[in-house]
């Protein structure tokens, strides 16, 4: 049993014909879209490119700012610095004068109680045989002059 299958040539051809005009009709219509969308890629590329530049461009004005701010903030930390180290010898100074002016006034207490002493003892020395003579007078043992 062998199956005869007639056909003419023309009618392959022309259906073989539709088919490739078909995939040409399909792959370019393919092609327009993948076209389309590189033109698509190809723009946001470029825009993604401007806003990198843009934030490059913002990232080092930032960067000088706060390199100028903090070369600012070392030149005050400096004079504050020196305005502290000033200070602090000043005072040094003022503290040294105080601590001097402090032991001359000690020594001159100290002066005045070693002669506060002296005189409370002569007293005491003076009163003690005042009372001894008036005692040996009362008594008898002294005479009169």
């Amino acid at each position: 049993m062998a199956i005869q299958v007639e056909s003419d040539l023309k009618d392959i051809l022309i259906k073989f014909d539709q088919k490739l005009d078909k995939l040409a009709e399909t792959f370019e219509q393919k092609l327009d879209h993948l076209q389309s969308d590189m033109t698509e890629v190809k723009i946001s590329i470029a825009e993604l490119k401007k806003d990198n530049q843009r934030l490059e461009d913002k990232i080092e004005a930032t960067d000088k700012k706060i390199d100028a701010t903090a070369t600012r903030l070392e030149d005050k930390i400096e004079n504050t610095d020196k305005k502290i180290d000033s200070t602090a010898k000043g005072l040094e100074d003022k503290i040294d004068a105080l601590n001097k002016n402090l032991s001359d006034n000690v020594q001159n207490l100290s002066k005045r109680v070693d002669n506060s002493d002296f005189i409370n003892r002569g007293i005491f020395i003076s009163l003690v045989i005042t009372i001894l003579g008036g005692f040996a007078s009362f008594l008898g043992l002294i005479g009169k002059p």
